[in-house]
C-alpha cells in the first residue's frame, strides 16, 4: 500500500471493524499474531475511526498492523460507524482521585510485571487525561500483562481491580 499523505488522511478517517474471523482470534488467539497486531486488533471496535485510535500508538505501527489484520481477514472497513443506541442516563464522571488511584495501580502493575518493556505503556498510562483515555489503555496494559510471563497469571484479576478503581 503506498502511504502517500493523502492516504494517510484517508485512512485516518477510516473505521474499521473486527470480522467473524476477528472475532473468533480475540478470543482463541490461535491466528500467531504479534503483541502489536493483537493490541490493535483489540482496539478496532468498529466505532471509532483509525484516527482516533492511532493517538496511543504510533502511526506507522498502527498502519503495518491493520494492514497485517487485513490480510489476514481478522478487520474489515467498516461503511459508518454503529448507530448509537437510544439516549442512556449518563455515567457520573470518575473522580479525579479515583483516576489518580487507577492511573498508580496501572503503571505499578506494569513496572513490576513488564520492567523496562513497560517504558512506552507507562507514558501513555500517565498521559491519559481522563477515564476514556485511560480507558483506551487498559486493553493494551492488560494485552502486555497477558503477554509477560509474571503478569499471564494474574492479568484477569488485575483488570478487574483497574476497572472497579475507574467504576
Amino acid at each position: 500500500m503506498q502511504l502517500t499523505p493523502e492516504n494517510r488522511i484517508r485512512l485516518r478517517a477510516t473505521v474499521f471493524g473486527k470480522t467473524e474471523a476477528g472475532r473468533v482470534e480475540f478470543v482463541q488467539r490461535s491466528a500467531g499474531l504479534t503483541a502489536r497486531q493483537r493490541s490493535v486488533l483489540i482496539l478496532i471496535d468498529g466505532q471509532k475511526a483509525l484516527g482516533e485510535i492511532e493517538t496511543w500508538l504510533d502511526e506507522d505501527v498502527m498502519l503495518e498492523a491493520v494492514e497485517a489484520l487485513l490480510r489476514r481477514g481478522l478487520v474489515g472497513i467498516t461503511s459508518a460507524p454503529a448507530p448509537t443506541p437510544p439516549s442512556a442516563p449518563a455515567r457520573p464522571a470518575v473522580g479525579t482521585a479515583a483516576l489518580a488511584a487507577a492511573r498508580e495501580f496501572m503503571m505499578t502493575a506494569a513496572r513490576k510485571h513488564l520492567g523496562l518493556m513497560a517504558a512506552d505503556l507507562l507514558r501513555r498510562i500517565e498521559h491519559a487525561k481522563d477515564e476514556s483515555q485511560l480507558a483506551g489503555v487498559i486493553g493494551l496494559w492488560h494485552v502486555s500483562l497477558r503477554e509477560s510471563k509474571t503478569g499471564k497469571p494474574c492479568a484477569e484479576d488485575l483488570l478487574a481491580e483497574a476497572r472497579a478503581l475507574l467504576a
